[in-house]
């Protein structure tokens, strides 16, 4: 095969020294040498500069801490992305807190360069471990049974950011819509790419491990806390927000849809939010999930 190529990482930081060490740590243990660092940083207060700083001086690879927006993740995440001086090339997206297991770079790497990409590009997604404090890693559920298509992607965001590896063509298609102001910047990437005709790899093995905590931006991740977090947000019509303003967002990059998929969006943007969604919650991946959708709707 030929050599990997180099990489580059997109983290965003904000108050993350409790984690960012081990992090940063398992960025340096990879098996694939070959990568560059860029750290948005927005507003932190916490020891996480000096961490960074002292991570880039014992480490060859070349790290760039740049200053975030502070307008939010999402903002923080796609100003990194569409960065003008971003070099061309795969990209790997991090969160601050999470773990990767030393095998996910290349891993992800060698599976975008199996098969011919489309034009629109291909888009790895490695599964996940659940990490909490005080108890054993173990697998978190596995959404990989069904392909991730646009209408799935219009109602939910199966492909988590932590875990994804853009090749050099998605990432150019993600960088023609610019940064845009949605409400979660992995649900975009995944919406904007699965409507452009991208290709995504799911794979079954797990590559990082997320870390469960108090501070997790989308909420708790586990037990019967989380599932009523989810409840509310589709009972006070915060999910319904999300999910239209995402459609709102997409519909002025409407050209760089495939023809099915702006024929989709367009009818999907002619109803009403209620019927809009109430037609789409067949499309989202969990049977519990699609009837809470369709009575919320």
């Amino acid at each position: 095969m030929a050599p990997l190529p180099h990489i580059t990482v997109l983290m965003g930081t904000s108050n993350g020294a409790a984690f960012l060490r081990q992090q940063l740590a398992s960025l340096a243990a990879q098996d694939h040498p070959h990568w560059s660092l860029w750290i948005s940083d927005d507003g932190s207060t916490d020891d996480t500069l000096s961490l960074i700083r002292a991570f880039a001086t014992d480490r060859p690879n070349p790290v760039i801490l740049l200053r975030g927006p502070q307008t939010g993740m999402s903002a923080n995440y796609l100003g990194l992305l569409c960065h003008p001086d971003l070099p061309p090339g795969p990209v790997a997206f991090a969160d601050q807190d999470d773990l990767w297991l030393p095998h996910h770079l290349a891993r992800g790497l060698s599976a975008l360069a199996q098969d011919p990409a489309p034009p629109a590009g291909q888009v790895y997604c490695a599964h996940r471990m659940l990490l909490r404090e005080g108890r054993a890693p173990r697998p978190m559920r596995w959404r990989g049974q069904a392909p991730a298509g646009f209408r799935n992607a219009l109602v939910e965001c199966r492909m988590p950011g932590s875990g994804l590896i853009l090749d050099a063509a998605a990432v150019a298609l993600a960088r023609r819509a610019g940064v845009v102001d949605v409400p979660f910047w992995d649900w975009w990437i995944t919406l904007l790419l699965t409507g452009a005709g991208a290709t995504f790899l799911q794979d079954a093995r797990p590559g990082l491990l997320y870390r469960a905590h108090a501070g997790n931006h989308l909420g708790p991740r586990t037990g019967l806390h989380a599932a009523l977090w989810r409840l509310n947000r589709l009972r006070d019509g915060t999910y319904r927000r999300w999910a239209c303003t995402n459609m709102a967002v997409l519909e002025p990059h409407m050209t760089l849809l495939t023809p099915a998929n702006q024929d989709i969006l367009r009818h999907a943007l002619s109803l009403a939010p209620g019927p809009r969604l109430r037609q789409l919650s067949a499309h989202r991946h969990w049977r519990r999930d699609r009837l809470a959708l369709w009575l919320t709707a």
